[in-house]
């Protein structure tokens, strides 16, 4: 009997330690190839910045209230283990950054900002900050994984191409003037 209630404990203790290791439904937390990523807001910690922990180990702190995966379904790829291998992070800035003055319309801010993160490699690759230059608001269209680059475009009509752990602008979407 006894011998039964220390197995049964043992399995316990494993289980919930795996559980600790593995995001189990929860919303800020992802399992990567590379392990568990986890994403603090702004808001909720003492200094008053976001910080992304991937395993335990603090890899991005920005001045953000809010951080998290893009809600867009195509921000993210997984692996044949059904792992995120790139994922597409949105952050909204404690202190917006100034775009432009409108005579009509007074002072515009970019108040979000968006950032690659690549576990396909043997340590995680964090891009650039990026984001859509003609409509400072446009949500994420469209995302199109390849091998070797990435193409990521927004509803304002702009692409940017991720390769090499660099975001860098195809187009801004001055041309198109309207989403697709």
């Amino acid at each position: 009997m006894a011998l039964r209630s220390i197995i049964a404990g043992l399995i316990l203790i494993s289980a919930s330690s795996y559980a600790f290791e593995k995001c189990v439904q929860r919303t800020n937390c992802d399992n990567t190839t590379l392990g568990k990523l986890e994403y603090i807001w702004g808001q909720d910690s003492s200094d008053k910045k976001s910080h992304v922990t991937l395993n335990g180990n603090n890899i991005l702190t920005v001045d953000a209230s809010q951080i998290g995966r893009e809600s867009n379904m195509d921000g993210f790829i997984l692996d044949k283990n059904n792992n995120v291998s790139k994922i597409i992070f949105i952050y909204f800035l404690n202190t917006p950054l100034y775009i432009t003055t409108d005579p009509r319309y007074g002072d515009f801010y970019r108040y979000r900002v968006y950032r690659l993160f690549d576990f396909s490699a043997k340590k995680v690759v964090i891009s650039n900050e990026f984001y859509p230059p003609a409509n400072y608001n446009a949500p994420l269209r469209w995302v199109s994984w390849g091998q070797k680059n990435s193409v990521i475009a927004f509803d304002d009509g702009s692409r940017f191409k991720y390769e090499n752990g660099h975001v860098t602008m195809m187009d801004d979407g001055s041309d198109t003037g309207e989403s697709e």
